[in-house]
């Protein structure tokens, strides 16, 4: 039979509609990649110059530092590492604004210094297929003997309880080989818009019990501190058990669930919330070490100061990581972010392991969350399953 032209030509319409369609969906789906083909002239080369602000001469540049170039509309990361004029060299580079960070170490015979640095929100661009010249500014800060390995602070998947989030924990490690002592140090959050300033201001403060040497904390050894020491996954399905956590949180006074057999930090400052509750979010959390926790008072919007310089590890982290604005904690503590996890999915973030010594781990301690962390798909409270790095 033969065919009406019309609608065949109605059928070729609908059919480049429906290519047209599947084109743009497959452009527009979650979880595929854009792919970003343009011309040679558009990308550039950067020299970058490591920096280190506490030196002078020659010895300001620093060699064998990690640089990290993460692109804020497609989220691309290009990392490399500073040659011994304390240069890093990019190839190729695709026009965007930027997040740019440097982590390094200087090591003497009696200390190893940490040096980070960083740009954000910078736009990078050189027309022609030139190369882009430019400096990174980095300040130096300490490694600790005590750190922060693990957080999990994303809450569990809503089945069948929603929003559930009491199953939090931090963890802390040893990563020295002497036995230290957790008594009367504090775990407190940070609020935001004060990353420059020399205080803490802290929405929660709580301190471990004892008077100096009750509670050990053993080279190696993990120490967690839960939300509520108790088995979590009796509701939500797919969450964490924490009655073999360390410590709790317990506030008193909101209804807040106490396991007696479990000890509570003490309660320094509780600003509201029934519990020391994370930001599923972002948030940056410390440990600090605080002659008198109370001895600068409030800010006007009673939260508690405490000394900067008391801090000995944190970590901040954000749902998105290429977002640097607002960060709430400088390059001497931490330098980068951790997380990249969507709310309630059940994960974790963890520091890399950097190697094994006399059979324990030594965790990556760069001051630089970007760098030391990476997420885990199940937490792990009290325990590390990575892989060692050969």
């Amino acid at each position: 039979m033969k065919q009406n032209p019309y609608n065949m030509r109605n059928r070729f319409q609908w059919a480049k509609g429906c290519a047209a369609a599947l084109l743009l969906t497959l452009f527009l789906a979650p979880n595929c990649s854009l792919q970003i083909l343009p011309p040679a002239s558009m990308r550039f080369n950067a020299a970058i110059c490591v920096l280190d602000t506490t030196e002078t001469g020659a010895d300001r540049t620093v060699a064998d530092a990690v640089v990290l170039l993460q692109s804020i509309t497609y989220g691309d990361r290009l990392e490399t590492i500073s040659d011994s004029a304390g240069m890093a060299y990019f190839t190729d580079i695709l026009p965007d604004r930027y997040n740019l960070l440097v982590s390094g170490r200087r090591v003497s015979l009696t200390e190893m210094l940490l040096i980070n640095g960083q740009l954000q929100d910078t736009a990078l661009y050189v027309p022609e297929n030139d190369t882009l010249f430019l400096d990174i500014y980095a300040q130096t800060s300490r490694t600790s003997a005590l750190l922060i390995s693990e957080i999990y602070y994303s809450g569990a998947p809503p089945k069948p309880i929603p929003q559930y989030y009491h199953d939090q924990f931090l963890e802390i490690y040893n990563n020295s080989n002497i036995t230290l002592y957790l008594d009367s140090l504090i775990i407190s959050d940070t609020e935001a818009g004060f990353q420059d300033d020399s205080l803490i201001h802290a929405i929660h403060a709580y301190m471990f019990p004892g008077s100096g040497s009750d509670y050990p904390i053993g080279p190696g050894e993990f120490i967690v501190v839960a939300q509520d020491a108790i088995d979590h996954s009796q509701a939500p399905v797919n969450s964490v058990n924490l009655l073999d956590a360390n410590f709790e949180y317990y506030v008193s006074d909101q209804g807040d669930v106490d396991n007696p057999g479990v000890p509570n930090m003490i309660q320094l400052h509780h600003k509201y919330g029934i519990d020391f509750l994370y930001s599923v979010f972002n948030d940056a959390l410390v440990i600090l070490k605080v002659k008198d926790p109370y001895a600068l008072g409030y800010d006007e919007f009673n939260r508690l100061m405490l000394p900067k310089s008391g801090v000995i590890d944190g970590v901040e982290y954000r749902e998105n990581t290429s977002q640097f604005d607002w960060k709430r904690l400088d390059a001497s503590i931490d330098a980068g972010l951790a997380g990249g996890i969507p709310g309630y999915s059940n994960k974790s973030v963890e520091r890399r392991i950097e190697r094994m010594e006399e059979g324990r781990f030594i965790f990556m301690d760069n001051n630089n969350s970007s760098l030391d962390f990476i997420i885990l798909s199940k937490p792990t409270p009290g325990f590390c399953n990575q892989e060692v790095p050969q």
